[in-house]
């Protein structure tokens, strides 16, 4: 979901985009293109694709128009990872179920009150019916939950510190129920990948005096969310994507481009992998653009064993 953000924020997103001018225009707003043809390399191997989460899990990103909240895309991490796949004789049939605003409470609900399903259809039923169905095959899951909970505690320009601690706790609590869950409903030629999550929060660094103190805040409750996903899927038996390595979500080095200025590494990569540093009417957004997206597929990938 789109972030909202207090006015003086939305100022210093506009001065940060004439400042990476040229440097993001060219990463942000390409002309799009067709998706890349498969490759003609023989499959070898043949599995289904469960992405499971919230919007993200949907490739969601903005579409310009003023008013609308963005749209799912077949441009997600999900589509590259298929596509990625597909190069070394890899053929994915992707399933998509994730829902715009899930939580962790909500998944695990029996009740959900949300937009995409209609009682008693819940998004966790939708996976354990399409786990049941395929027993006999391979697959791949992908559980992107937790987001949501977390952005709430950073959005804002202050950290709320009691929020992040609540949603730890859910992390530490929930998770381990939700892997449980796929794990009982699963043949036993499944592989569960859990997804840590990058920080776009991190371009609060351009939020005025304040702005690097309060990108901070937001790194250190981050990564106190990432420590315990990672724990929680691995005690629950899923790998686990290391998305922010991807991002360099902990590289602090100072980057200096020619005619723009030198900033964090991580706060440039936040601004150039997500929609939180544009301004209206594409941004700001939380949510991954393709390159960010493309990312997140790589992420999984290293998480998967190299036979599988």
């Amino acid at each position: 979901m789109t972030a909202h953000l207090r006015p003086r924020y939305v100022v210093a997103g506009l001065l940060a985009i004439s400042m990476v001018g040229v440097y993001f225009a060219g990463r942000l707003y390409a002309p799009v293109v067709p998706s890349p043809v498969a490759p003609k390399v023989p499959i070898t191997f043949s599995s289904f694709y469960l992405d499971i989460g919230a919007s993200s899990s949907l490739g969601f990103q903005p579409t310009g128009i003023k008013g609308h909240n963005g749209r799912s895309t077949t441009d997600g991490y999900a589509d590259d990872v298929a596509l990625m796949e597909r190069y070394v004789g890899t053929s994915l049939s992707i399933y998509k179920t994730g829902c715009q605003g899930e939580t962790l409470h909500s998944y695990l609900t029996i009740k959900p009150r949300n937009h995409c399903n209609s009682q008693p259809t819940t998004q966790v039923s939708k996976d354990v019916a399409y786990l049941q169905a395929h027993l006999d095959e391979p697959g791949l899951i992908t559980v992107d939950i937790g987001f949501n909970d977390i952005r709430v505690c950073l959005s804002s320009e202050v950290v709320d510190e009691a929020c992040v601690d609540r949603v730890v706790a859910a992390v530490q609590l929930d998770i381990p129920k939700i892997v449980k869950v796929l794990k009982d409903a699963s043949g036993s030629h499944v592989q569960i990948v859990g997804l840590e999550y990058n920080d776009p929060f991190l371009a609060h660094y351009l939020n005025g005096p304040t702005g690097p103190y309060d990108a901070n805040e937001t790194l250190v409750a981050m990564n106190r969310m990432d420590s315990a996903l990672k724990t929680a899927y691995q005690s629950a038996g899923a790998s686990v994507a290391d998305v922010p390595s991807f991002f360099r979500m902990n590289d602090t080095s100072i980057d200096t481009l020619t005619n723009v200025g030198s900033w964090p590494e991580n706060v440039k990569e936040a601004c150039t992998l997500t929609w939180l540093c544009n301004s209206a009417p594409f941004g700001p957004d939380d949510h991954p653009n393709d390159a960010g997206y493309a990312l997140i597929a790589r992420a999984i990938i290293a998480a998967l064993p190299k036979t599988w």
